[in-house]
């Protein structure tokens, strides 16, 4: 009889151990009887009865506040995921699964609720802290617009000390407006004429704008829309190189690299 008696004392013992947080009111965090404690204490995702946890209803876990009964948290979200029971115990604990944008894999969380003595949740944690926070939404990356700049020789493209341009600055602009009108949508285009230092202020500056009007003129003719073209003229202001002495072929030549027009395509 002894012996029957002491193998069901052991058996109780142990269905009570192996229920851990079910009826038999054993706590983990050291709940107090205010339904706090200093330390919420988790235990692992896989020893829940859900550890594949369950797609949470935002708006009833919302509504959870301080100051509910078991009962109305049970009708929010649930019973508890763990072998917690319904009575005697002053914590209950969820594995909870979140939805994520931009092709995110699912958020898994879990949840706590403390009770107090007279079973009434009055706190509440996540673990980890920050998962009830919603995910930033990480707009993709606008492409920055390329600049692309061509530099056209103006002894090559024009005559000496002539705005109209010769058969192979037509061939190259040709190649570049089919380039242009290929590009969908077609890029804004920016054109700039150079002189090099010789000859006065005024007529460098008029040649270097009458320069980039012929380009811009050729380019529209060439089916470049014009609302995409702007000019400006720059005259000897902006050197590339700097050749110092008079005018001589050799400086002439030396300085060839100032008399040009660039065009700065700006594709988005």
């Amino acid at each position: 009889m002894l012996k029957i008696t002491r193998t069901i004392g052991q058996s109780m013992l142990a269905g009570c151990a192996m229920a851990m947080l079910a009826a038999c009111g054993t706590t983990v965090s050291n709940v107090d009887s205010e339904g706090k404690t200093d330390n919420p204490v988790f235990l692992p995702i896989e020893d829940a009865g859900r550890p594949d946890g369950t797609y949470v209803n935002l708006e009833n876990l919302g509504k959870i506040r301080e100051g509910m009964t078991k009962r109305q948290i049970f009708e929010l979200i649930g019973p508890p995921h763990y072998s917690e029971g319904l009575a005697g115990v002053h914590e209950w604990d969820y594995v909870l699964k979140f939805r994520q944008g931009n092709g995110q894999p699912d958020k898994v969380c879990q949840y706590k609720v403390l009770f107090d003595a007279e079973m009434i949740a009055r706190s509440f944690f996540f673990n980890p802290e920050n998962c009830a926070e919603p995910e930033p939404v990480v707009a993709p990356k606008a492409a920055e617009p390329k600049l692309k700049e061509i530099s056209l020789s103006a002894d090559a493209t024009f005559s000496f000390d002539s705005a109209e341009l010769r058969p192979k600055g037509r061939a190259e602009l040709s190649r570049l407006a089919h380039e242009l009108n290929q590009t969908d949508p077609v890029p804004v285009v920016g054109i700039v004429g150079h002189t090099d230092r010789f000859g006065d202020h005024s007529h460098n500056l008029e040649l270097s704008w009458k320069r980039a009007y012929a380009v811009r003129s050729y380019l529209i003719q060439q089916g470049v829309p014009a609302s995409l073209i702007s000019v400006d003229g720059r005259g000897s202001t902006e050197p590339l190189v700097e050749c110092p002495g008079k005018k001589s072929p050799a400086v002439i030549e030396c300085l060839a690299p100032n008399r040009r027009t660039s065009i700065h395509i700006l594709v988005n």
